[in-house]
């Protein structure tokens, strides 16, 4: 906390993003193998909290439509995330103190002191309750429990704080998809994707469940080719990626730039 308050003001706003937007590797917090590495699953047991980059909210955006349909979403080319882009002066208006307490509950939570985070966040929400992140990570605090309905229900407090946390959707989809809701799943992958076009594990995680659970199967190609745009060395989703190409022409649909199936 003497650190944070000890810098000039431009740079403890970069100590402050660099603390408040650390990658939260709950990977090798959890007691179950591989929990937060989807790219290590089978298609059929996606992992529930598959958010790799867990970032702390600190935005309020006005909000956005999600009328875009499948393929406006996954052949979109915006690589902005205005959410982060606004964060620094948000930022602006949360007291140092509260800050130092959000990098403590981050770093809590990295040493798996998930009671002393939890504190923590809950006296963050307390200071500033307009901050969807702390629900955020105390909804994942809660999967790495096993406390999946706790979760959601942070995850609702989250969105209701600020509908366009595109993380808050993320892994609200990632439950909805465990509970076997298919369609408030998909709803949920594309209000991240609106907000964040480019979000890998929302593309990775549509295009599962749009080829396993809802039989779209060329929509779902076009988020494995989103996703591996973004990143190239998945050899898992590479043949996830053919896996789905070979369901189309089984199916007798043409595959874009392929004139040799039916239409």
């Amino acid at each position: 906390m003497r650190f944070i308050n000890s810098l000039s003001t431009s740079s403890r706003m970069q100590s402050a993003l660099l603390g408040l937007f650390s990658v939260v590797l709950l990977a090798s917090c959890s007691s179950a193998p591989n929990s937060n590495n989807l790219s290590s699953q089978t298609r059929s047991e996606p992992s529930v909290n598959a958010a790799d980059k867990d970032i702390v909210d600190l935005v309020n955006l006005n909000s956005k439509g999600a009328n875009n349909s499948l393929s406006d979403i996954a052949g979109s080319t915006d690589t902005r995330n205005a959410y982060l882009e606004q964060a620094p002066q948000r930022l602006a208006e949360v007291p140092a103190a509260v800050l130092a307490q959000y990098q403590q509950a981050i770093n809590a939570m990295k040493n798996q002191q998930w009671q002393s985070a939890n504190s923590l966040f809950d006296d963050v929400i307390a200071a500033q309750p307009q901050l969807s992140g702390a629900y955020v990570n105390k909804a994942l605090i809660a999967i790495n429990q096993q406390a999946f309905a706790q979760a959601d229900t942070l995850l609702e407090q989250a969105i209701k704080a600020n509908s366009n946390n595109p993380y808050a959707h993320q892994i609200k989809a990632n439950l909805a998809r465990k509970n076997g809701q298919y369609a408030q799943a998909e709803q949920g992958y594309i209000s991240a994707l609106t907000l964040w076009p480019q979000y890998p594990q929302a593309q990775l995680n549509l295009a599962i469940l749009l080829e396993l659970y809802r039989g779209k199967l060329l929509q779902a190609r076009q988020f494995y080719l989103a996703y591996l745009a973004n990143q190239p060395d998945d050899e898992q989703a590479k043949r996830w990626l053919a896996g789905v190409e070979i369901k189309i022409k089984r199916a007798g649909l043409t595959l874009p730039g392929n004139t040799n199936g039916a239409g």
